[in-house]
């Protein structure tokens, strides 16, 4: 629940400060936006560790779910930041995120956190690693609507949608996200701690 906690805590401040900038500058908060990405998501994926842990997850599994979000995250932001409306660029750099986000995905539903998952031999943790998994397959799917919606970006270029849109999809897969990873945690916690 700390983990979930400070996931909403970090974000509700970096929303302050993104609200800021835009009201001063009228520009897109990348750069505050992946500095709340670069906490929150590997946060996210702690939240798998510690939910596995009693299963026996290893540090390794840790390290690794770390190393791929940050990895997707790094590649996102150098597409996003220094596309500059080059289509190919910002392609590539959008491909090489999707590595680090399909780690993460197939580790969700299929590898070690699912293996771990069905091995603690608890139904809240079962459940709760498949909704889990669920938010990283459809939740984390809204944040490359975004991406693509940069100049030079296959919607921006194709069907004209403006970079306001960035913002629009990633504000909304942050509230859903965040608040429902939170949500998962918190019914986990609940049900299983009634359940001892």
């Amino acid at each position: 629940m700390l983990v979930s906690a400070l996931i909403t805590g970090i974000a509700a401040v970096h929303y302050y400060y993104m609200r800021d900038y835009y009201l001063a500058t009228g520009e897109n908060p990348t750069v505050l936006r992946y500095i709340d990405w670069t906490l929150t998501v590997p946060l996210m994926c702690v939240e798998f560790y510690l939910l596995t842990k009693a299963a026996g997850a290893s540090k390794s599994l840790l390290w690794k779910l770390i190393l791929a979000s940050v990895w997707m995250l790094v590649a996102g932001y150098i597409g996003e930041a220094f596309g500059n409306g080059r289509a190919g660029f910002i392609a590539l750099w959008g491909f090489l995120s999707t590595l680090g986000y399909l780690y993460v995905l197939y580790t969700a539903w299929f590898g070690e956190v699912a293996q771990l998952a069905a091995k603690s031999g608890n139904p809240s943790v079962v459940s709760g690693i498949k909704a889990l998994a669920w938010f990283v397959l459809v939740g984390w799917a809204i944040y490359p609507i975004g991406y693509m919606c940069v100049e030079g970006g296959w919607l921006n270029t194709g069907l004209g949608m403006t970079s306001n849109s960035v913002d629009l999809f990633y504000n909304i897969a942050d509230a859903i996200n965040k608040i429902g990873f939170g949500l998962v945690v918190y019914n986990i916690a609940v049900t299983s701690s009634a359940k001892a």
